[in-house]
């Protein structure tokens, strides 16, 4: 079962304010982008896209439900956005930000999700 409100807190953890956008001016289609890439690689599912005024915008399909979690962070709701889902691919969405930004996006991910569903509970060497 994919729990969309720890994702999205891990997310915003790992999303401080120390990360910085490098390739583009558009940090919305690369944090977009960034964000569909590694809900897919971690969890699946399929990349989806649909065009808007400012370009393309990335998000993905869970388990048959859209699940966009930059739309908070654009001013609209998602009925403010007419989604088209036209499939996309992992290497179209890596196209508009660095490998580094992705390996430390990735890795500052999964340490706020496991500390948020509590995975250092079953490190090895740390049960008694």
């Amino acid at each position: 079962m994919f729990y969309k409100k720890v994702v999205y807190e891990a997310l915003k953890q790992s999303m401080g304010q120390d990360f910085s956008w490098k390739r583009s001016t558009d940090s919305d289609l690369e944090e977009a982008s960034l964000i569909s890439l590694l809900i897919h690689d971690v969890f699946g599912g399929e990349i989806l896209k649909t065009h808007l005024k400012s370009g393309w915008h990335f998000y993905n399909r869970i388990e048959g439900k859209r699940i966009d979690f930059t739309i908070p962070d654009t001013g609209k709701s998602e009925e403010d956005i007419q989604f088209e889902d036209i499939p996309s691919t992992p290497e179209e969405t890596y196209t508009y930000f660095e490998d580094e930004e992705y390996s430390t996006f990735l890795t500052k991910f999964l340490w706020a999700f496991e500390d948020a569903i509590g995975l250092d509970n079953y490190r090895p060497g740390l049960m008694a």
